[in-house]
């Protein structure tokens, strides 16, 4: 992983070109604003909210076509808020981080407490809709409600004209109807008016 200036020298001088290093959330939200989904759903959008959720949870914010990083270069990490107790310990030193609750590892881990096995997310997503494992539909329940109750926190505090939901977990459909139908219930408004859309250029 390259993080520093000097691993940017480094980079430049093999390739022999200028280059610039940023987070992937952000790249991600970036992309998604300027190339992406969001020219083709509301080009004229000001707010854009890009999510990674899949190994991790990451965030990104672009406003009017900028990458907002803030002080610290923690602009739209919502991934270390804090969702519920139930996420257990987070590596950043915290309890109860978005992260512990809504990455992939995480979803499976809730799955496999319940029934002792060891399956990963896109075959309990297969299992749900099957429609006949239990712990396939909590699980998703977990997903939905959390999901929504997360991204509600965001929409109250930079309400995005655009939230485009990128990473492995990002591709479970629930989130963008259940998902979306449950962040009403916490938004700071008497409507979601709130694009939520998948990513154009990829995971």
């Amino acid at each position: 992983c390259f993080t520093t200036k000097n691993d940017q020298r480094f980079l430049e001088n093999i390739l022999g070109i200028p280059i610039e290093m940023a987070n992937d959330a952000n790249c991600f939200a970036l992309a998604e604003a300027r190339l992406g989904i969001v020219q083709d759903v509301m080009p004229n959008a000001e707010v854009v909210f890009g999510i990674i959720m899949g190994t991790g949870v990451g965030g990104g914010v672009v406003v009017n076509g900028k990458v907002i990083n803030g002080r610290h270069g923690i602009g739209g990490e919502w991934g270390h808020n804090f969702l519920d107790e139930s996420g257990g310990p987070c590596y950043c030193g915290k309890s109860g981080c978005v992260e512990q609750v809504l990455s992939g590892p995480r979803l499976a881990e809730f799955y496999n407490e319940r029934t002792r096995r060891n399956l990963k997310m896109p075959e309990i997503v297969k299992r749900y809709y099957e429609g006949n494992d239990p712990a396939a539909d909590e699980t998703m329940q977990r997903l939905v409600h959390f999901f929504g109750k997360a991204v509600a926190n965001v929409i109250n505090i930079i309400d995005p004209h655009v939230v485009v939901v990128g990473g492995g977990v990002g591709n479970i459909d629930l989130i963008y109807t259940a998902g979306v139908k449950e962040a009403e219930k916490y938004i700071f408004n008497n409507r979601l008016d709130t694009l939520f859309c998948k990513p154009k250029l990829g995971d």
